[in-house]
């Protein structure tokens, strides 16, 4: 396990008590699946049960909404190097999933069942509160950015997220953040321009 590769980015994520413990890192690697995922698999569909939580090793993945007629609406963001864990609220509700998570960039990704993440956190009280917590914090900033966008222009929106998603800004393809946004792709591209402009002429 302290050798495996595709567990490197988790053991350095997890509490140091639960990386020493052997018997936790035992039946870690025996119950999580390793998945491979191209752009543009998804990993739910809409009206699919949530069954999974994933921790992303690699790759940037989105949420979607999907109405009636088809239009989508992009919900939030999650990558290797921000949000890495990754599940939809269907997973806590228990209810068929009113939105998709779709990958943007070929990835891979641990996958955890619920069944899995239970039995762990009944039997390890430092787990059950790791991962709380971990999804807890991820909601609270999903929850500030989507105030943000509410609350500000939306070229004031694309500022902060230069300020304090850069990532974003250069990762995640222009047409998802002005769906996110609910913005055309050519007015984000106008204002990202005049943002970035503007920033680096300061």
């Amino acid at each position: 396990m302290e050798t495996d590769i595709h567990f490197a980015r988790l053991l350095a994520d997890l509490p140091e008590a639960l990386v020493c413990d052997e018997a936790f890192l035992g039946e870690l690697a025996k119950n999580a699946k390793l998945i491979s995922v191209k752009k543009g698999d998804y990993l739910l569909r809409t009206g699919e049960l949530c069954q999974d939580a994933y921790f992303i090793n690699k790759g940037l993945f989105i949420n979607l909404y999907v109405n009636e007629n088809g239009n989508e609406c992009v919900t939030g963001f999650a990558a290797d190097n921000m949000f890495p864990f990754l599940s939809a609220i269907g997973y806590f509700t228990k209810q068929p999933s009113e939105f998709e998570i779709k990958a943007l960039e070929a990835g891979e990704l641990l996958c955890f069942s619920r069944d899995h993440i239970e039995s762990l956190s009944f039997r390890y009280p430092l787990f059950a509160s790791y991962y709380q917590n971990i999804m807890l914090t991820i909601i609270y900033k999903l929850d500030v950015l989507l105030a943000v966008r509410l609350s500000s222009t939306a070229e004031e929106f694309i500022q902060f997220l230069y300020t304090n998603y850069a990532w974003m800004i250069n990762r995640v393809p222009d047409k998802y953040i002005a769906h996110y946004m609910g913005i055309s792709n050519a007015w984000y591209c106008k204002l990202k321009r005049k943002v970035l402009s503007f920033t680096r002429t300061e």
